[in-house]
């Protein structure tokens, strides 16, 4: 039985305050509760580093960008027109509904926010699904009316999905969806150039921690042994942090790379990947732009096979979501932890991930575009 009924909610506030990736990959549950609550007005909340991607969202009437202030209480920036101005009157009506869609720990504050959103409900994932959440969210539970519990292991689109069938929606498990302005896809095209009719390999070889980056050596000679065999042109995305990277993929493919790294904001990046025929990434953000852009994707993570399918590094969680084309989507894994590493690798620099060979992970990234019908020709 549901807990609210969507066709009378006047008001939502949904709490998105985690990373870019995170929020692609919730794009299914916004065009969910959108279908279930179309006479709701719909808020959504994220943090400046996202709004980017969350500005063109079309299942909603609103965003903001809330940020702790020095000495306490939360500053909030509008993001869309006359989003500071909404949040305001629904906040002082009242939310009726505040959702956290996050299961795993809360590291930014949402579920703080929500607590104060003086919702009727508040609705989000129990404290209690993962072991960091219970260390790091402990007692969060009790500013929840909802706090769900759902089976683990299963990807954070499943997750989310598990949300809205909880609050009566139509679970949406479809694909993950971007919206692109035509400024985005010339300000790409321009970036790229013409290419002389070469097929074009969007590669992105950074990630949130050391331990997810796949030696660039490595992955140079990956995306040359792919690139040669396509005769492709590599297009490098990624922050300026990534260049050193982008430079040793430049020398092993000279003449047929563009770095754009530190160039590209995220709308850009996505129509990038969407003029790529095949992307190659970490697993971080760009794959799952990739995904949303409808790319083939091939990701390197460093979370063994046979690893904690639960973790915070598990593609059971993180992989791709395809919209149920797995054929999309590849990740190249460690066969086993690296010791001292066991249920996931937990090194301060890449360890378990250098053991994927680079030769076995071209022949595995030239079967995916095979087994996508040759998107590259």
């Amino acid at each position: 039985m549901s807990v609210c009924d969507l066709a009378t909610v006047r008001s939502i506030l949904v709490i998105k305050l985690d990373e870019a990736g995170d929020f692609v990959m919730s794009t299914p549950f916004l065009r969910g509760l959108r279908a279930a609550a179309p006479q709701a007005r719909i808020l959504l909340a994220v943090r400046e580093a996202v709004a980017d991607l969350a500005l063109t969202c079309p299942w909603v009437d609103g965003v903001i960008a809330p940020r702790p202030k020095e000495g306490g209480g939360i500053d909030f920036r509008g993001i869309t027109p006359g989003g500071l101005k909404l949040f305001a009157e629904c906040y002082r009506a009242g939310f009726d509904l505040a959702l956290v869609p996050r299961y795993d720990f809360d590291r930014h504050g949402a579920t703080t926010l929500a607590a104060n959103s003086r919702a009727r409900l508040v609705a989000g994932f129990s404290e209690r699904v993962t072991p960091w959440k219970a260390e790091g969210n402990q007692g969060f539970d009790r500013a929840y009316g909802l706090a769900l519990h759902p089976p683990p292991g299963r990807h954070e689109v499943e997750q989310n999905a598990a949300l809205l069938e909880a609050l009566g929606a139509r679970p949406d498990l479809g694909p993950l969806e971007l919206t692109l302005t035509a400024e985005d896809r010339e300000q790409a095209r321009r970036l790229l150039g013409s290419g002389e009719g070469r097929p074009l390999i969007a590669v992105a070889p950074g990630a949130a921690s050391p331990r997810r980056m796949y030696p660039a050596d490595q992955l140079a000679a990956v995306v040359s042994a792919v690139a040669a065999t396509l005769d492709a042109r590599v297009a490098v995305l990624g922050t300026a942090d990534e260049r050193p990277a982008a430079g040793v993929i430049a020398a092993a493919l000279p003449g047929r790379t563009i770095d754009m790294t530190g160039a590209t904001p995220l709308r850009v990046a996505a129509a990038v990947m969407a003029e790529a025929a095949l992307a190659i990434t970490m697993d971080s953000a760009p794959a799952h732009l990739a995904a949303a852009m409808g790319v083939p994707v091939a990701v390197f993570s460093c979370h063994p096979i046979g690893g904690d399918p639960n973790h915070f590094h598990a593609p059971e969680r993180f992989r791709p979501w395809t919209g149920g084309r797995e054929e999309r989507a590849l990740v190249l894994r460690p066969e086993a932890a690296v010791p001292p590493c066991t249920v996931s690798c937990l090194a301060a620099e890449a360890h378990c991930i250098g053991a994927i060979e680079p030769g076995e992970a071209a022949r595995r990234i030239l079967a995916l575009v095979d087994a996508t019908g040759g998107r590259v020709s």
